[in-house]
């Protein structure tokens, strides 16, 4: 929000998207009761047993239960993905890189730790994630995103804060970067409006869950139906919003 809107404007920002993301739970939620959960309520009665106050042992073993349980399961995927990930965005290497050349030809003069964020810049757009950000840019187009956001998205699966984090990079500021780095909202005010802004926000909101999301709903669900039917239509509804806000918004500015 700081990044795309003036400070009058932040706290209106802040108010709209919560009240998006609960009005439009209800929505889903009403439209699945109607579709794809319709039926007749089942019966549910749940005996509660007496309450005793538990032991420290009982508690641990509980605790190293479900612990051991997660790592099975959702652990397991959620491994599985984040090195799909990392390989993605770190492969294939690049050997040459365009500020290295720059340097020598005295076109820029720049610090090592600039140096180094340059770098970092160029290998991820040339890596298997920026290629596919590439791809991606004119399915995203409506949307308002060019392959930057495609990369970070790609990234945002990951979880959704690690957008800021690619986002960081590619603009040559290096992954450490948080929401509250004030040269990063610079560049991405100047790189893309108030409506992009907006657009992404909504779309971040609603769609593309991250993994761990994924890997609890098909450990919940017990297979791979209903993980996959919330990724795909929360995506496919995000794309629609955020291309129908930023189409239509454009007719007003």
């Amino acid at each position: 929000i700081p990044a795309f809107f003036a400070q009058n404007q932040r706290a209106a920002m802040l108010w709209a998207i919560y009240l998006i993301g609960i009005v439009l739970a209800f929505l889903l939620a009403l439209l699945l009761r109607r579709t794809v959960l319709k039926g007749d309520d089942a019966p549910f009665v749940m005996e509660l047993p007496p309450y005793r106050l538990p032991t420290v042992r009982a508690v641990m073993n509980r605790m190293v239960e479900r612990a051991w349980l997660y790592l099975q399961k959702a652990g397991t995927i959620i491994l599985a993905v984040s090195i799909l990930m990392w390989a993605i965005t770190s492969y294939p290497k690049k050997d040459h890189f365009e500020v290295d050349a720059q340097m020598q030809a005295g076109q820029v003069n720049l610090t090592q730790e600039e140096i180094d964020h340059s770098r970092a810049s160029e290998a991820l757009t040339y890596s298997v994630a920026g290629r596919i950000g590439h791809v991606m840019e004119p399915i995203i187009r409506p949307m308002g995103f060019d392959w930057k956001i495609g990369i970070g998205l790609i990234g945002a699966f990951v979880a959704k804060e690690v957008f800021v984090a690619q986002m960081g990079v590619l603009y040559s500021l290096g992954s450490s970067v948080d929401e509250s780095n004030v040269s990063l909202q610079e560049k991405l005010r100047n790189a893309y409006s108030s409506r992009v802004g907006f657009s992404l926000m909504l779309f971040l909101l609603i769609g593309t869950p991250c993994m761990a999301t994924f890997a609890i709903t098909r450990r919940e669900s017990g297979g791979w139906k209903w993980a996959i039917l919330q990724f795909g239509g929360l995506t496919a509804v995000a794309y629609i919003l955020s291309s129908l806000f930023f189409n239509i918004s454009g007719l007003f500015v």
